[in-house]
Parts: C-alpha cells; structure tokens; sequence
C-alpha cells in the first residue's frame, strides 16, 4: 500500500493533509508505517515559476514568521523563465490585454473578489478564486491584486 500526500495543498479550510491519519490507516490494514518521505521536486511547474514563488515565500516568512509551516524548496525539473510582472497596470490596460496579446490567460484572485473582478473585467470568464482554481492547470496566469486584502497590521 502507497499513500501520499502534500500538506502544503491545504488552501480549502477542513482538508489538511495530516500524516497521523495516514498512519492510522496502515495500522488498520495491519501495515508498518514508515516514515513519511519528503519530496521535493515538483513535476509541474518549472523552474522560473518556484523560483518566484519561493521569493515571495521567503519574503512572507521574514516579515510573519509565524504565518505558516516553512517547507524546503521546490526544485522543478525544468528550467524555465520567471514570471512577468504588470505593476500599476490599470484595469482598462489589463481589459486590453486580455481581448489581445493575453488571450484566454487565466486570472486568479482572492474567492472573496472574484465575482468583483470579473465585473471590473468586463465579465471576462476565466477569472477564478483560489478555491475554483485548484487542481486546474492553466498555461498563463495573472495574479491580480491577491496582497492587496492582506491587514496591513
């Protein structure tokens, strides 16, 4: 018996991964359970995106080191470049955008603002929440204003 399981994929609150259950199952079926194995390689996104995430990561656990369980870095497997930034752009740039050069990229924002955002996009249909989003893949992505509703405090 195999089990596997990723404790940072918990972003829908009452679906924390937790290895106790899992050794609960294998003391069930009457099986040793060893201990748990870590893997740090992601198989699905490349290099330049965990790069990325890892420096915002970095920079969240300097300024609230409380704020989550720090996990080694993702190596990916293939190299690939860092993800584009659109600081300031305006909404009416982004509609733009978004009708041409950025066509059928996936926005993701906070659930809370999704139906907002999609408004302010001219009910632009692939804007998601977290909770929509996850277990989908997409090919490009914006991330629009997802720390703006963060307390400053």
């Amino acid at each position: 018996l195999f089990l596997a399981g990723d404790p940072a994929q918990s972003v829908v609150e009452g679906t924390e991964f937790r290895f106790e259950e899992v050794r609960g199952v294998g003391h069930f079926v009457g099986s040793v359970i060893q201990k748990p194995k870590t893997v740090n390689v992601n198989f699905r996104s490349h290099s330049g995106i965990l790069n990325c995430a890892g420096g915002v990561l970095d920079l969240m656990f300097t300024h609230f080191p409380s704020s989550a369980k720090q996990l080694k870095k993702d190596k990916g497997l293939f190299q690939g470049s860092r993800p584009g930034v659109l600081l300031g752009t305006s909404i009416d740039q982004l509609n733009i955008l978004l009708g041409d050069k950025l066509k059928g990229a996936v926005v993701l924002t906070h659930d809370e603002s999704a139906r907002h955002c999609r408004r302010l996009l001219k009910d632009y249909k692939l804007v998601y929440g977290v909770r929509e989003a996850k277990g989908l893949e997409f090919k490009t992505v914006i991330i629009l204003d997802f720390f703006r509703e963060i307390p400053s405090s």
